[in-house]
C-alpha cells in the first residue's frame, strides 16, 4: 500500500537515474495503457505517466521505480473513478481554470512542468472536462516565470477554445436574450486586386482570427501566485522581456487577452486549494494528496451520491 503514485526526482539518487533500468522492454506498452487510464478517468496519475513517457526511450532504474509504484497505487486503487456533480442550469454555470507550475522540479534539465485543470463549475455543479500536464520548453528563472508561462500554456490550449463552447452551448440551450453580433468596420475594397500597394493601403480594420466574446459565461482563472496577479493587473511585465525568445511566448498578447476580454476573470486561490498542484510535482505527504485528490473529485464511488 503506497500513499501516493509519484516520486519526485529528489526522492531518488544519482545511481538511479543513470543507470539502465529493467524493464525497458515492455515499459512503452505499460506506460500507454496507464496514460490511456489517467486521460479516461484518473487525473491523480496524470503527473507520473506524463514523466514516465517522457523517458520510454532512455529508460533508467528511477524509471523502474516510478513504475512500480504506479502500479501499486493503480493495484490498491482500483475502484477511484472522477467524479461529476450537476445540478444547475446551463446558465448558471461557469468555467474554472485552476493553474499551477513547479519551480525547476526536473532535476536533469532544471525545467518546470506546468499544469491546468479546467472544470464546469456552478453553486451546485462540478465536472472537470479537461486537463494539462506540460513540460516547458525552456528553463525558467523564477516561479513566477514558471507560473506565468503556465498560464499561457493554459489558457491558450484549454481556457479559451472551451469557453467559445461553451458560450456556443449557453447561447443555443440557455435563456439568454437573442444575441445581436457586433458589426465589425468593413473593408474598402475598391482598389484594383492587382495592385497591392494600393489596396492594402485602404484597409483600415483587420478582423480577428478568433470570434468575439458574446459575454454570456465566464472564465475564471484560479492562480496562487499573487505576482503573476499583479503582472496582469498592471498589463506589463518588463522583467520578464527574455520571455518572447526564450519560452516563444507572447505575454502582451496574453495579458491584453485577460485584460479585455470581459468573460475572462482572474481569482486568487491558496496553494493548499489549487487542484492543478497534483500535476505539476511529485512531492506530497498522504493527507496533502487525499486533500487535493477530494478537491478534484477523484476517489472512490459514493454509495450515496448518483452522479
Amino acid at each position: 500500500m503506497v500513499s501516493t503514485p509519484c516520486l519526485d526526482d529528489h526522492q531518488l539518487t544519482t545511481e538511479d537515474i543513470e543507470h539502465p533500468g529493467k524493464v525497458a522492454i515492455p515499459a512503452a506498452r505499460i506506460v500507454l495503457k496507464s496514460r490511456y487510464l489517467a486521460r479516461l478517468a484518473r487525473p491523480d496519475i496524470y503527473w507520473t505517466v506524463n514523466s514516465l513517457a517522457r523517458e520510454v526511450t532512455k529508460w533508467t532504474v528511477a524509471c523502474d521505480k516510478r513504475l512500480y509504484r504506479l502500479s501499486c497505487w493503480i493495484h490498491f486503487h482500483q475502484d477511484w473513478t472522477l467524479k461529476c456533480f450537476l445540478g444547475d442550469n446551463i446558465q448558471d454555470t461557469f468555467l474554472s481554470m485552476f493553474c499551477d507550475a513547479s519551480f525547476a522540479g526536473d532535476l536533469k534539465g532544471s525545467k518546470s512542468t506546468s499544469g491546468g485543470y479546467l472544470c464546469i463549475t456552478g453553486p451546485n455543479t462540478f465536472a472537470p472536462i479537461a486537463r494539462m500536464v506540460k513540460k516547458q520548453g525552456a528553463v525558467s528563472h523564477s516561479s513566477s516565470e514558471a507560473e506565468i508561462i503556465a498560464l499561457d500554456s493554459a489558457v491558450r490550449l484549454e481556457g479559451l477554445p472551451c469557453l467559445l463552447l461553451w458560450e456556443l452551448i449557453n447561447d443555443v440551450f440557455g435563456n439568454h436574450t437573442p444575441h445581436t453580433p457586433v458589426k465589425q468596420p468593413s473593408t474598402n475594397s475598391t482598389a484594383h486586386p492587382r495592385d497591392l500597394y494600393t489596396f492594402l493601403s485602404n484597409v483600415d480594420y483587420v478582423p480577428c482570427t478568433l470570434p468575439l466574446s458574446q459575454n454570456i459565461t465566464k472564465l475564471i482563472i484560479f492562480e496562487d501566485n499573487e505576482a503573476v496577479i499583479q503582472m496582469c493587473i498592471k498589463g506589463r511585465t518588463p522583467q520578464f522581456r527574455h520571455v518572447p525568445r526564450t519560452h516563444r511566448v507572447d505575454l502582451d498578447w496574453h495579458v491584453e487577452c485577460i485584460q479585455e476580454d470581459d468573460s475572462i476573470f482572474m481569482k486568487y486561490v491558496g496553494s493548499k486549494e489549487q487542484i492543478a498542484d497534483f500535476l505539476t510535482k511529485g512531492i506530497f505527504t498522504a493527507d496533502q494528496w487525499k486533500t487535493l485528490c477530494q478537491l478534484a473529485a477523484v476517489g472512490p464511488p459514493s454509495k450515496n451520491l448518483e452522479c
